[in-house]
């Protein structure tokens, strides 16, 4: 079974490709959202405040996410050291959950800063999702999750789609021009060996 990387910046369209595979049946394992719920398991929110202190709950107790955006996006070192509680926790779900895909061609794990943590070195495969820095900060903004000045601190963080491109197996263009559906039915034929 082919591990198969699905990668690209804020508002590229990662969520949106990764649902027209699931459609063609392919297991998908958000990484994102994994590292989301850690920050609810008292293990993780334990070394999360002894990093960065109280200031980082909200009232009942719970890790305040956008609180803790805002530091980290403000200092690299403090993001490095975040990324090195929470990325191998998601690692060792990601590689419990494939065991439990017997049957499949290929898997999906889709990920922002695949590259950035090191975890393309466990896939067999990368595609990365390539969009318009206009596109992916309208998109954004129409989720109404972040303001311009969050958004731009965001982009200016992550790798270029020209930088991650060097890493990728396949690129999907996710820029209004290109068919979506096409494309990612194209590279299912080719991952699937149809």
């Amino acid at each position: 079974m082919k591990i198969v990387g699905i990668t690209g910046g804020i508002g590229s369209g990662k969520t949106t490709v990764c649902k027209i595979f699931r459609l063609l049946g392919v297991p998908v394992f958000y990484a994102d959202d994994e590292a989301k719920k850690l920050y609810d398991d008292k293990k993780i929110k334990s070394k999360v405040v002894k990093l960065f202190g109280k200031k980082v709950l909200e009232k009942g107790n719970k890790i305040d996410k956008k609180k803790l955006a805002e530091i980290v996006f403000s200092d690299k070192k403090l993001l490095v050291k975040l990324n090195g509680i929470i990325h191998p926790e998601v690692r060792k779900r990601f590689i419990a959950w494939t065991k439990k895909q017997k049957g499949n061609k290929y898997v999906i794990k889709e990920a922002a800063i695949m590259i950035e943590s090191g975890a393309n070195k466990d896939l067999n495969y990368l595609v990365s999702i390539n969009s318009p820095k206009d596109l992916r900060i309208n998109r954004i903004l129409n989720k109404n999750i972040m303001n311009i000045a969050a958004i731009n601190k965001r982009l200016k963080e992550q790798m270029s789609d020209r930088e991650r491109e060097k890493y990728s197996d396949a690129v999907i263009y996710n820029d209004d021009t290109h068919s979506l559906i096409e494309q990612v039915l194209k590279l299912h034929t080719k991952l699937s060996g149809k």
